[in-house]
């Protein structure tokens, strides 16, 4: 087996660690990852849209939709942990999961992931939750563009993504361990989608301030 990206690695080892469990999706604690939903999908408006969630782990956003009475015409999960898609597939035909699939898919390595998915699956909004947590920043941006590119001819097409805030509080904070998850410039980050559309969104309220999350929208 080739080695495993660095971006992957903790997470394989998670699986690996304790199955393809709530654990190996790194997030601290559910209630954590819930706030993080929220606020999300507070800017976004997902009636009707079929969505991607790029690095679903165990569906759990579909779940979140679902429970929150959210109608996407359909929910595209992205893993590339072969042992978290196939939990997100059983899991989603357990739970009932309506307008479901699930693709196999390393969204960093493979160039054509994303047109393949506007293409194929007809996905009008890519969203990230916590899944650039692993990148380091330039990496996050290169895949953030690809993904905006591959909407550009969809109108309202939208982007969604979450990180960890550089501008969470006291800069003087020189002992803080968030590893295997880094921090991003948050300027950087607001003004690169500024750059691509003038319709964003931009929420840092939650979590302390420890997270940001920004949307954009193409033009309809």
């Amino acid at each position: 087996m080739s080695e495993r990206p660095a971006y992957l690695r903790p997470y394989q080892e998670a699986v690996d660690a304790h199955g393809p469990r709530f654990e190996a999706l790194l997030w601290n604690r559910p209630e954590t990852q819930l706030v993080r939903f929220a606020a999300l999908v507070s800017m976004l408006d997902l009636v009707g849209a079929t969505l991607a969630d790029m690095g679903c782990g165990r569906a759990d956003l579909a779940v979140y939709l679902r429970d929150q009475g959210v109608g996407y015409a359909g929910y595209v999960g992205v893993e590339g942990v072969q042992e978290l898609c196939e939990a997100s597939e059983k899991r989603a035909a357990s739970e009932g999961l309506e307008r479901c699939v699930f693709r196999r898919l390393d969204f960093v390595a493979d160039a054509e992931a994303f047109p393949a998915l506007v293409r194929e699956d007809a996905v009008q909004a890519f969203v990230f939750s916590g899944s650039l947590n692993t990148l380091e920043q330039p990496g996050a941006m290169a895949v953030l563009q690809r993904a905006w590119d591959a909407l550009g001819s969809t109108p309202g097409g939208v982007l969604a993504f979450n990180f960890l805030s550089d501008r969470h509080g006291d800069p003087s904070r020189t002992d803080e361990n968030t590893g295997p998850a880094i921090r991003f410039d948050t300027l950087a980050m607001l003004d690169w989608a500024m750059t691509q559309t003038p319709l964003v969104r931009f929420r840092q309220d939650y979590l302390g301030g420890h997270d940001a999350a920004i949307t954009m929208l193409r033009p309809a």
